[in-house]
Protein backbone atom coordinates (compact mmCIF):
# COMPACT_ATOMS: atom_id res chain seq x y z
CA UNK A 1 0.00 0.00 0.00
CA UNK A 2 1.54 3.21 -0.87
CA UNK A 3 1.31 6.14 1.61
CA UNK A 4 -0.99 8.75 1.37
CA UNK A 5 0.49 11.91 -0.31
CA UNK A 6 1.46 14.74 2.50
CA UNK A 7 -0.05 17.59 1.85
CA UNK A 8 2.18 21.07 0.77
CA UNK A 9 2.91 22.99 3.50
CA UNK A 10 1.72 26.84 2.93
CA UNK A 11 4.98 28.67 2.62
CA UNK A 12 4.99 32.44 2.46
CA UNK A 13 8.69 32.04 1.01
CA UNK A 14 8.86 32.46 -2.74
CA UNK A 15 9.94 28.88 -4.52
CA UNK A 16 13.79 28.65 -5.17
CA UNK A 17 14.88 30.82 -2.40
CA UNK A 18 16.97 28.19 0.38
CA UNK A 19 15.47 28.16 3.23
CA UNK A 20 16.49 30.06 6.72
CA UNK A 21 19.97 28.56 7.77
CA UNK A 22 20.01 26.81 10.87
CA UNK A 23 16.12 26.76 11.53
CA UNK A 24 13.68 24.63 10.38
CA UNK A 25 10.74 27.29 9.54
CA UNK A 26 7.70 24.53 9.78
CA UNK A 27 9.12 23.08 12.93
CA UNK A 28 9.92 26.51 14.68
CA UNK A 29 5.87 27.76 14.01
CA UNK A 30 4.56 24.65 15.00
CA UNK A 31 6.80 23.77 17.93
CA UNK A 32 4.90 20.20 17.47
CA UNK A 33 6.76 17.89 15.36
CA UNK A 34 8.55 14.78 16.48
CA UNK A 35 6.84 15.78 19.93
CA UNK A 36 8.04 12.05 21.65
CA UNK A 37 11.81 12.57 19.87
CA UNK A 38 11.87 16.19 22.06
CA UNK A 39 10.91 14.52 24.75
CA UNK A 40 13.04 12.28 24.87
CA UNK A 41 16.00 14.68 23.90
CA UNK A 42 15.20 16.99 26.86
CA UNK A 43 15.94 13.60 29.22
CA UNK A 44 19.27 12.97 27.62
CA UNK A 45 20.14 16.18 27.73
CA UNK A 46 19.57 16.92 31.26
CA UNK A 47 20.44 13.16 32.50
CA UNK A 48 23.85 14.11 30.63
CA UNK A 49 24.47 17.62 32.26
CA UNK A 50 23.36 16.13 35.66
CA UNK A 51 25.92 13.23 35.43
CA UNK A 52 28.66 15.80 34.54
CA UNK A 53 27.84 18.34 37.03
CA UNK A 54 28.15 15.21 39.72
CA UNK A 55 31.58 13.78 38.12
CA UNK A 56 32.92 17.42 38.54
CA UNK A 57 32.04 18.44 41.55
CA UNK A 58 34.85 19.16 43.69
CA UNK A 59 35.35 21.28 46.92
CA UNK A 60 36.82 23.85 44.52
CA UNK A 61 33.51 24.10 42.56
CA UNK A 62 31.52 24.02 45.43
CA UNK A 63 33.09 26.94 46.44
CA UNK A 64 32.61 29.31 43.59
CA UNK A 65 29.18 28.00 43.15
CA UNK A 66 27.81 27.86 46.54
CA UNK A 67 30.20 30.07 49.20
CA UNK A 68 30.62 32.61 46.43
CA UNK A 69 27.92 32.39 43.64
CA UNK A 70 25.34 31.77 46.12
CA UNK A 71 25.46 32.69 50.07
CA UNK A 72 27.39 35.51 49.61
CA UNK A 73 24.84 37.32 46.98
CA UNK A 74 22.40 36.07 48.69
CA UNK A 75 23.14 37.39 52.34
CA UNK A 76 23.24 40.65 50.83
CA UNK A 77 19.82 40.42 49.60
CA UNK A 78 19.33 39.22 53.25
CA UNK A 79 20.49 42.03 55.18
CA UNK A 80 19.18 44.53 52.32
CA UNK A 81 15.32 43.27 53.03
CA UNK A 82 15.94 43.25 56.73
CA UNK A 83 18.73 45.93 57.70
CA UNK A 84 20.57 43.58 60.02
CA UNK A 85 24.52 44.04 60.02
CA UNK A 86 24.38 40.97 61.85
CA UNK A 87 23.73 39.00 58.54
CA UNK A 88 27.00 37.73 56.68
CA UNK A 89 28.33 35.32 54.66
CA UNK A 90 30.89 32.54 56.17
CA UNK A 91 32.15 29.66 53.66
CA UNK A 92 28.46 27.85 53.26
CA UNK A 93 26.61 29.34 55.58
CA UNK A 94 24.30 32.39 56.00
CA UNK A 95 24.68 33.57 59.71
CA UNK A 96 22.99 36.11 62.49
CA UNK A 97 22.10 37.10 65.89
CA UNK A 98 18.93 35.16 65.62
CA UNK A 99 19.94 32.03 63.45
CA UNK A 100 22.09 30.42 60.39
CA UNK A 101 21.38 28.30 57.79
CA UNK A 102 24.25 26.00 55.91
CA UNK A 103 23.57 25.74 52.05
CA UNK A 104 24.16 22.67 50.52
CA UNK A 105 25.03 20.73 47.14
CA UNK A 106 21.42 21.02 45.65
CA UNK A 107 20.32 24.37 47.02
CA UNK A 108 22.55 26.36 44.92
CA UNK A 109 19.95 25.79 42.20
CA UNK A 110 21.99 23.89 39.48
CA UNK A 111 19.14 21.56 39.50
CA UNK A 112 16.69 23.92 38.12
CA UNK A 113 19.18 25.63 36.16
CA UNK A 114 19.69 21.91 34.22
CA UNK A 115 15.97 21.51 33.65
CA UNK A 116 15.78 24.98 32.19
CA UNK A 117 18.37 24.68 30.14
CA UNK A 118 17.76 20.83 28.86
CA UNK A 119 14.26 22.54 27.77
CA UNK A 120 15.85 25.38 26.19
CA UNK A 121 18.63 23.18 24.18
CA UNK A 122 15.70 21.00 22.50
CA UNK A 123 13.66 23.73 22.01
CA UNK A 124 12.82 24.44 17.80
CA UNK A 125 15.07 27.15 17.35
CA UNK A 126 18.85 28.38 15.90
CA UNK A 127 21.43 27.76 17.78
CA UNK A 128 21.84 31.76 18.08
CA UNK A 129 18.47 31.86 19.85
CA UNK A 130 19.60 28.52 22.16
CA UNK A 131 22.11 29.80 23.44
CA UNK A 132 20.85 33.31 24.30
CA UNK A 133 18.29 31.43 25.98
CA UNK A 134 20.30 29.75 28.27
CA UNK A 135 22.27 33.23 29.31
CA UNK A 136 18.50 34.54 30.60
CA UNK A 137 17.71 30.81 31.69
CA UNK A 138 20.72 30.86 33.55
CA UNK A 139 20.20 34.66 35.33
CA UNK A 140 16.58 33.96 35.97
CA UNK A 141 17.15 30.64 38.34
CA UNK A 142 19.98 32.66 39.58
CA UNK A 143 17.71 35.51 40.88
CA UNK A 144 15.00 33.05 41.49
CA UNK A 145 17.33 30.94 43.71
CA UNK A 146 18.45 34.29 45.86
CA UNK A 147 15.24 34.88 46.19
CA UNK A 148 14.34 30.91 47.87
CA UNK A 149 17.16 31.14 50.47
CA UNK A 150 16.33 34.79 51.56
CA UNK A 151 12.66 33.35 52.56
CA UNK A 152 14.18 30.10 53.93
CA UNK A 153 17.08 32.20 56.51
CA UNK A 154 14.07 34.40 57.52
CA UNK A 155 11.73 31.26 57.99
CA UNK A 156 14.04 29.46 60.43
CA UNK A 157 14.66 32.60 62.21
CA UNK A 158 11.30 33.73 62.55
CA UNK A 159 8.99 30.53 61.49
CA UNK A 160 10.80 27.59 62.10
CA UNK A 161 7.66 25.13 62.09
CA UNK A 162 7.14 26.10 58.93
CA UNK A 163 10.83 25.92 57.60
CA UNK A 164 10.68 22.20 56.31
CA UNK A 165 7.66 22.37 54.50
CA UNK A 166 9.58 25.49 52.43
CA UNK A 167 12.80 24.23 52.08
CA UNK A 168 11.40 20.43 51.31
CA UNK A 169 8.20 21.34 49.06
CA UNK A 170 6.94 24.85 48.81
CA UNK A 171 9.98 26.30 47.38
CA UNK A 172 11.47 23.91 45.10
CA UNK A 173 8.13 23.92 43.28
CA UNK A 174 7.62 27.68 43.02
CA UNK A 175 10.83 27.52 41.17
CA UNK A 176 9.84 24.72 38.75
CA UNK A 177 7.03 26.45 38.03
CA UNK A 178 8.07 29.72 37.72
CA UNK A 179 11.05 28.34 35.70
CA UNK A 180 8.25 26.90 32.98
CA UNK A 181 6.46 29.39 32.81
CA UNK A 182 9.65 31.33 31.78
CA UNK A 183 10.26 28.99 29.48
CA UNK A 184 7.16 28.82 27.80
CA UNK A 185 7.10 32.69 27.84
CA UNK A 186 10.99 32.94 26.17
CA UNK A 187 9.68 30.61 23.46
CA UNK A 188 7.02 32.36 22.89
CA UNK A 189 8.68 35.37 22.18
CA UNK A 190 11.76 33.57 20.37
CA UNK A 191 9.46 32.09 18.20
CA UNK A 192 8.12 35.10 16.00
CA UNK A 193 11.47 36.31 15.66
CA UNK A 194 12.55 33.56 14.03
CA UNK A 195 8.99 33.56 11.17
CA UNK A 196 10.20 37.43 10.78
CA UNK A 197 12.80 36.79 7.71
CA UNK A 198 10.00 35.32 6.30
CA UNK A 199 6.70 37.37 6.82
CA UNK A 200 7.75 40.17 4.52
CA UNK A 201 8.19 38.05 1.01
CA UNK A 202 5.75 38.15 -1.58
CA UNK A 203 3.91 35.13 -2.94
CA UNK A 204 4.95 33.96 -6.40
CA UNK A 205 2.61 34.39 -9.16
Amino acid sequence: MNPAPVPAQASDRAPGLPPTPGANPTLALSGKALPWGRALSFVLVFGALYLALAACWSEGLSYWVIDMGTVQPAAWLARQLCADDSIAAAGSRITSNSGSINVLFGCEGTDVFMLLASAVLVSPLPWQRRLAGLGLSLLFVFALNQVRIAVLFFSFRSWRAGFGVLHGFATPLAMVVLSAVFYFFWLQRALPSVAAPNSGSTHAP
